[in-house]
């Protein structure tokens, strides 16, 4: 696995440019409003984590990868952590930028599992349908909270002041941490599904 982790890290030079890039317009934008700046860099890393898969899938690298003394379930254990170490790196830019702003670092760490939620359910769908399906999974999943939420409190606005006032009545932090555990949770169960499914794949 350890050399699997360095593959993918090499790879990564292959979007240090873009990455560079991505990350200072989520730095700048983080020193007026920190929630927007966290969710962007958070979810840009989430998906820069994936597209390492793409490279392995072209022209059926998978095929010769596996040629090498790794199985697939030790293919899908290093996705994940690799995944996780990058979220992680994102996680403490978001962290140092926090530092310079007047926003709540529960907020921070709710956006964090959301992160973890969004390549929960990813991960699994990349892994068994291939990079291409898999994004469109990611898109789907994004822009289907977006407009659950905007739905939501545009038509239903009651439903959101209820859930307001049951928060309201908890600890911030025990509530951040909750939701943090319960995160990571998912992520491994998702990471048992990705086991499962991932052993069962026919590669073309």
């Amino acid at each position: 696995m350890k050399g699997l982790l360095i593959k993918d890290f090499l790879l990564m030079k292959n979007y240090k440019k873009i990455a560079m890039f991505m990350l200072v317009i989520g730095i700048f934008l983080g020193m007026n409003d920190i929630s927007f700046a966290a969710g962007y860099i958070l979810i840009f890393v989430s998906i820069l984590s994936m597209s390492t898969i793409t490279y392995d899938e072209a022209n059926h690298g998978l095929n010769t990868l596996f040629t090498l003394p790794i199985t697939r379930s030790d293919y899908v254990k290093e996705k994940y952590l690799f995944s996780l170490i990058i979220t992680g790196i994102g996680f403490v830019l978001v962290a140092i930028l926090n530092c310079f702003s007047k926003s709540g670092f529960v907020e921070i760490v709710t956006i964090l599992s959301t992160s973890l939620l969004l390549l929960s359910i990813s991960l699994p769908f990349q892994l068994k349908e291939g990079n291409e399906k898999g994004r469109i999974v990611l898109f789907v999943v994004v822009f289907g909270f977006i407009f659950l939420f905007v739905f939501l409190n545009q038509f239903i606005p009651k439903f959101f002041k209820s859930i307001e006032a049951v928060l309201n009545t908890m600890d911030p932090t025990m509530f951040s941490i909750g939701l943090l555990m319960s995160s990571f949770v998912l992520y491994f169960i998702s990471m048992l599904i990705s086991i499962r499914v991932y052993k069962n794949r026919i590669f073309d």
